[in-house]
Formats: structure tokens, sequence, C-alpha cells
């Protein structure tokens, strides 16, 4: 699938915040391998991960005060890319030809982002989970890698219709179905199904940590971030938020934040055995996706057939596409499915 190009404007997680320490990190971001470090400030900065001169790997490289040294014959450069020391040469170094490029970074929150076109600025700020600034709201930050195509994964996260098999008693049973209405709404730059009458959700997870449920939201925002919301009345109780860095076409990096409402003594006793659940939650889609891509290789190629309860997928691969759409594109559907 071929993405807009518009895709390559925006910023994407390269890092947890506490993942970027005194060592580089290699990343790899929308095809564009670069190394993630801190100068002596800790301020993080993003270069592509190739020294100029012998091509080596900066990421296996190490900081030196402010700059970056490669591991085969010690060149040093700075945050925006300039070469600063070529140890044995003397006079001036910093020139054009011996630089390497720097890649707009900001960390915000937990995350190290970055935009993967070089010199160029987003006009617009990462997302703010504005909910981890307010009283009484806890967050947990995780990390994984899924193995599959970017559209197949963010469908796969907000497809309720999947939960009671590959996640048969974790979110949903499939011997508790309801029928429940559902709210598709498509704007500019996201789309969102919003799931009302369903109540409490039969799985183990919901049922511990997300009670007195009232309706939840599923929701893709461009460029590459979804969203479930549940929520107990007209409050949000809980939010998970996926970012995805795609690495390559088949491969994606996942950046979730989990925040909730909850007092900080019973977050803190409730972050493990969350982490055990959600953990395996993801593994039992890290399986799925790729045991459904091995098949499509295996024949070929994707044949998919597809009904009304897809809700979100022909949207996705639309604004995927395409890019932010007219605002007079917004659209509004009602649909009844069994959950």
């Amino acid at each position: 699938m071929t993405y807009h190009s518009i895709l390559r404007s925006y910023w994407y997680v390269a890092c947890l915040s506490r993942e970027l320490r005194r060592r580089p990190l290699a990343r790899t971001v929308m095809g564009q391998h670069l190394v993630l470090f801190r100068d002596r400030s800790g301020q993080p900065a993003a270069l592509e991960d190739r020294c100029p001169h012998r091509n080596a790997p900066l990421s296996k490289g190490c900081v030196h005060h402010e700059h970056l040294t490669c591991p085969y014959h010690g060149w040093q450069f700075d945050r925006s890319g300039m070469c600063r020391l070529i140890p044995g040469r003397t006079g001036n170094v910093g020139l054009s030809a011996h630089c390497v490029p720097a890649y707009p970074v900001i960390e915000q929150q937990p995350f190290v982002w970055v935009q993967p076109t070089p010199g160029t600025i987003p006009s617009m700020p990462p997302p703010l989970h504005h909910q981890v600034a307010l009283p009484g709201y806890r967050a947990l930050a995780r990390s994984f890698a899924l193995r599959a195509p970017l559209l197949d994964c963010l469908e796969n996260f907000l497809d309720g219709t999947h939960t009671h098999f590959v996640h048969a008693g974790l979110v949903r049973s499939a011997a508790f179905r309801k029928a429940v209405q559902v709210t598709v709404r498509r704007g500019a730059d996201q789309v969102e199904a919003e799931y009302r009458d369903e109540g409490q959700q039969s799985g183990l997870i919901t049922r511990l940590f997300a009670g007195n449920v009232t309706h939840s939201i599923g929701r893709f925002l461009l460029p590459t971030t979804v969203q479930l919301e549940y929520f107990a009345e007209n409050r949000i109780r809980s939010r998970i938020t996926l970012y995805y860095t795609p690495q390559d076409e088949n491969s994606q990096n996942v950046y979730a934040v989990l925040t909730a409402r909850a007092p900080r003594w019973l977050a803190w006793l409730l972050s493990v055995p969350l982490g055990v659940l959600l953990g395996r939650v993801v593994r039992q889609d890290q399986r799925i996706l790729a045991l459904q891509r091995a098949n499509i290789d295996r024949f070929g190629g994707e044949r998919y057939s597809s009904t009304e309860l897809d809700l979100l997928r022909p949207h996705i691969a639309q604004l995927l596409q395409a890019g932010p759409l007219p605002v007079e594109s917004t659209t509004e559907k009602h649909l009844t499915m069994v959950l």
C-alpha cells in the first residue's frame, strides 16, 4: 500500500524518554535509519546513522561531552550533524562535505519524537496526553513491535470483532454477546466508532480495571495514532493511546500510553498485574498478525472480503492514501452490531 507523501511531514515516536540515556540508540522511522543521543545538557538529537567517512554506524559509537563519536576513526559530530573533530587533522573540519544529516527531534511527556525528513519541522507539535497532567489521572507507558503492514496493525487495535476469539476471556467472551448501537464518524483527519449499550465488557481486564463503563470510543487520527476511550457517564475513565512508528512496509514500532483515573497508591498496586495482562494481549495480537501475514505471503497476496462490521478499515485506508480530507467530507453512520 502506498501512503500519501504528507505522512512524512508528521512527528513520530522514536523511543521512550527513559530508553535514551548515555549510549546512542539506533532507530528506523519510515525507512530512515537514525541514531538518537543526548548531549551534555541532556537534550536529545537525531542524526543519520552513518558516518560520512567510511559509513560506520554512529549508533555503535559513544557520546563524548557534546558530540557523538564514530566507533571506527573517532570522528565527532554535534547535534546539528556538523563534524567537529577528525583525530589527527589540524585546521577547520566543519565542512559541509563532512556533515551528517540531522533530523528534527523533540522530547515531550514520555516520548522522544522525530520528523523523518531532515530540515523539515512540522507546523504542529506532537499530540499531548491531556489527561496525564490532570489531577487524579495516572499513566503507564510501554513499547512493543508488530511485524505486519501498518493498515493491518491499525485495524487490529480498533477491531472489536476479533476480541472474542484472539483475546477470549481477557477483553470479551463469545458466550456473552449483546446488541450494541454504533455510530461511525469521519472527520477531515480522523475516524471513530462510538459504542453504546454494551455496558461492562465481559473480559477479565475490563471487569477488573474499567468498571462502570457506560460507552466507549475507538478512534484513528492521522498520521498513525489509535485510541480506545472508556467513559463512565460523561467523564473519561481510561484511555489507551497507541502511536505506530513505521520502520518499513511490514514492521511497526508501537508506543502505548494507558491513562486512567485512580489514586496514586491504587495505580501503583495495579500496575504490575495490569502490565502482565496487557502484555498477554499484545503477544496474542503479535501472533495473529504474524499468522495472517504468513498466510497472505503463502497465497501470493491479499484477498480480503469485508462486511459492514469492518467499521473503520476503509476510512483509515482512505486517510492514509489521501492525507487529510476536505472538511465537507465529514460523515456519520449508525448501525447495530452484536459484540
